[in-house]
């Protein structure tokens, strides 16, 4: 497949869509990635600063005097009102959004409306001269005081915070300052920590082991209990629908049994309206149907614990904030009140109103509600902890294998590994959570199971740090530990628990090794940038580690359907990680980019150039989002999320998916690096030789030179006989021509249909090439040279001069074959 033009090589300046200025800040926006860079003028940037320190006891006692102003008029409004009005309000904005990246401040304000105005609810005791409703002018006013108090949090206040550290300490790490500031914004404005989709899986993950201690303390097996939590993730999930749609069916029926009374019967000439719909609802006995439906769509039913779940009351009472019960909140200090504290809808989900537990907010329970009912369980039940803290260990050690091997079904997994390494002068005895196999990639699972902190960041940052370093640095330790062992031999043994032999692994035969840092608690938008926390002292060193959730697992087994996939995108996520111009706030950024531009890492590296511009990543999880929205709709609904691949191509990885011979990842990664030119050249060509075998009865091989030296021969069973040693032969010929260090034999197998039956391949490079054979290999390979000329001159019939010669050779027209004899 000799192309009159090879694929350029070099990276190419990017015009952007989009360049925005405003004093020296200059962003340029180029697709989704956007180049921002600042230039100050000589101190121009320490004038700011000083001005923004300046500010920051007046930003203080504005936030101040708003949170106070905010208790007040919460405190003097009807709560079940004000809820039902903020819960009505989010859900209808959210209506059609799709994906994070759709969502607006006003959004987020919406979403604010209702955990942080439960949490000021459970916080603040109600007003004595309590008002009747929420009317539109104290809707608004609230509104607009929620408003400024996250506005101002996201921005204006971190920007004079840091001011105000600097100029006390002009000593102050910046790069720790930005960390800090990064975490105080996730804490305030980050929910969700899984998709909505997989809520029932989780339940099912984390709370089926404790049945025991269920049915102890509150008479509740944990399957009773997953399903109880369930129907309130259904009713706040679905219940908007099925509220509307079942009002709708009670109208309807009732107001067409209206009409049919109004004309078959006469009725006195003062009765009203209203009057004839009470008598058709009596007649036919909906009392109850009418009761539901407005109850639903006009009063708590839809978020009444008790209507909609059957949990026993003890758990309601421990999972339940009166108005003004909570007392931390508001509690004198720093802080008091602001969202940089501990949020009372954190520690209990639910808010009692008119006596009745009820649920406004899904993040606020599924985020929480694990350690949530730990530390309750432990509260009750003190002497519990240990066994809690050792089913635990054993769930977190469980649950990454789990869904590992959801994604790579025929793994060979071993946990946990046992083996003796060496520390100082001596060795002892190690242990790895388990490491699983799948051909030529070895994953170590390291897995910590304990809480990430419980302490907002704004009030404690070392113990966020402490936290990252606990689920972060001690597990990619330990497994940089055992790559260490893996490394410190030809051939090295693996254990069991009583220090059994189980195996032996061989270092040369892992292409790629991964260390896995798994968490329960999920903490994604740290862990997906791993690699630039060196900067706060969490530094896992220069081995890639991917530090992620079960969330995250959950969530990949449900994208992948093929394993060969899933270890290519593994390959770059790993080379991510050694880019310092990577730096997301999602995992799930990862994959959108890994989708969209394949080598996402190298992609990035040439958008910046030598700019040293700083590139953030917008909206690339926005596939992600949008999948898993739909399976909420449809829960069959099968992964459409992959790489833009032609069939062909995808039909090759598919097959090579379902063999079992070693090597085959290779093969694969090999074909997926392929970029989507030369992916649909190949499978252009592919269709083209099934079309043209029957009727030439010949096989006519392509190749691809430079970055991925590849030859492909395509068999067409019943038209040509498949020769191997023929494919063998020419590849070895294109391999001498083009001076290939290697090269990758692809060999195909259709049926006259074109369905792919088989794959075939082989690494061919020149050591393994008979000296014999090389005189007469390398005249073909010359011959092959001028073949490929006439025929590009025949095609064409002219070469350019600055073109590159088609004969491979990579030099241009003008200095290979130009003016040489055919």
């Amino acid at each position: 497949m000799a192309r009159r033009r090879k694929e350029r090589t070099k990276p190419q300046r990017v015009k952007p869509d989009e360049v925005f200025t405003a004093g020296p800040l200059t962003s340029a926006r180029i697709g989704r990635f956007v180049h921002s860079r600042v230039d100050w003028p000589p101190g121009e940037f320490e004038k700011m600063q000083a001005r923004l320190a300046e500010r920051y006891p007046e930003l203080v006692g504005e936030i101040d005097s708003l949170v106070s102003e905010i208790a007040s008029l919460v405190s003097e409004l009807p709560p079940e009102k004000l809820l039902h009005r903020a819960w009505w309000e989010l859900s209808l904005r959210a209506t059609g959004i799709t994906s994070e990246a759709e969502m607006d401040f006003d959004d987020g304000v919406a979403v604010r409306m209702v955990d942080y105005i439960q949490s000021v609810i459970a916080a603040v005791p109600p007003s004595a001269n309590q008002r009747d409703d929420v009317t539109e002018e104290a809707w608004k006013s609230l509104r607009e005081k929620v408003e400024r108090l996250f506005r101002i949090l996201v921005l204006d206040y971190h920007l004079c915070a840091t001011a105000q550290t600097r100029a006390d300490n002009p000593a102050q790490d910046l790069d720790f300052e930005e960390f800090k500031y990064r975490a105080q914004v996730y804490w305030c404005t980050v929910r969700g920590t899984r998709y909505q989709v997989h809520q029932p899986a989780y339940l099912r993950d984390m709370f089926l082991p404790f049945s025991d201690v269920l049915q102890e303390l509150f008479g509740i097996t944990a399957e009773q209990f997953v399903e109880e939590i369930t129907k309130i993730w259904r009713s706040l999930s679905y219940g908007i629908g099925e509220t509307v749609e079942g009002f709708k069916s009670f109208q309807t029926d009732v107001l067409d049994a209206a009409e049919k009374k109004i004309e078959s019967e006469e009725l006195p000439s003062d009765q009203t309206m209203r009057e004839i719909i009470a008598s058709v609802v009596e007649e036919h006995g909906w009392q109850e149907r009418q009761e539901r439906a407005l109850g639903r769509l006009l009063g708590l039913d839809l978020f009444d614990v008790q209507k909609v779940a059957n949990l026993p009351q003890r758990l309601l009472d421990e999972m339940t904030w009166s108005p003004g019960e909570e007392q931390e909140f508001f509690a004198p200090g720093q802080f008091r009140g602001w969202p940089l504290r501990i949020w009372p809808i954190f520690r209990r989900p639910f808010i009692r109103l008119n006596g009745r537990p009820c649920c406004f907010d899904l993040y606020g329970l599924f985020d929480n509600l694990y350690r949530v009912m730990q530390r309750i369980v432990t509260r009750l039940k003190p002497e519990y902890a240990e066994t809690w803290n050792q089913i635990q260990k054993e769930l977190s050690e469980a649950l990454p294998f789990k869904y590992l091997r959801s994604i790579l079904p025929s793994a060979t997994q071993f946990r946990p590994v046992y083996y003796r390494a060496r520390t100082g002068a001596h060795t002892e005895w190690c242990e790895a959570d388990g490491i699983l196999i799948y051909d030529d990639h070895l994953f170590v699972i390291e897995v910590r199971a304990g809480a990430f902190t419980y302490t907002p960041p704004a009030t404690d940052f070392p113990a966020y740090v402490a936290s990252l370093r606990n689920l972060v640095l001690k597990p990619a330790t330990q497994g940089k530990r055992f790559i260490e062992y893996l490394n410190s031999g030809e051939t090295v043994p693996i254990f069991d628990r009583d220090h059994l032999q189980v195996g032996t692994l061989k270092r040369a035969d892992f292409r790629h090794v991964t260390i896995c840092a798994v968490t329960i608690d999920p903490f994604t938008e740290m862990a997906a940038q791993v690699q630039h926390l060196r900067k706060i002292g969490v530094d896992v060193g220069s081995e890639p580690v991917w530090a992620l959730s079960v969330d995250d697992l959950r969530a990949y087994a449900d994208v992948f359907e093929n394993p060969l996939v899933f270890l290519h995108f593994v390959e770059q996520r790993m080379q991510a990680f050694r880019s310092d111009i990577i730096q997301s706030d999602d995992e799930f950024d990862h994959l959108g980019l890994y989708l969209k531009h394949n080598h996402y890492a190298t992609h990035a590296k040439e958008l910046r150039g030598d700019s040293g511009a700083r590139i953030t990543f917008q909206g690339y999880r926005s596939e992600i989002d949008k999948y898993f929205s739909s399976r909420m709709a449809d829960g069959a609904t099968r992964p459409p999320l992959r790489q833009k691949m032609p069939a062909r191509l995808f039909e090759i990885v598919d097959r090579l998916a379902r063999t079992t011979a070693p090597g085959l990842a290779k093969v694969a990664s090999y074909l997926l690096d392929l970029n989507g030119k030369w992916r649909e050249n190949i499978a252009q060509e592919i269709d083209e030789e099934i079309a043209r075998q029957p009727s030439t009865r010949r096989p006519k091989p392509m190749s691809v030179h430079g970055g991925v030296p590849l030859t492909v021969f395509c068999w067409v069973s019943g038209c040509v006989s498949r020769d191997p040693a023929l494919a063998l032969r020419h590849t070895r010929k294109v391999l001498l021509l083009h001076n290939d260090p290697r090269r990758l034999l692809l060999e195909l197998v259709y049926s006259t249909e074109g369905v792919l039956q088989k794959v075939d391949w082989q690494w061919i490079d020149p050591s393994t090439i008979p000296a014999a054979d090389l005189p007469t290999l390398r005249a073909e390979a010359e011959r092959l040279r001028g073949e490929r000329v006439a025929a590009a001159l025949a095609h064409w019939g002219k070469i350019g001069r600055n073109e590159q010669c088609p004969c491979g050779s990579g030099k241009k027209y003008k200095k290979c074959h130009l003016g040489k004899p055919d």
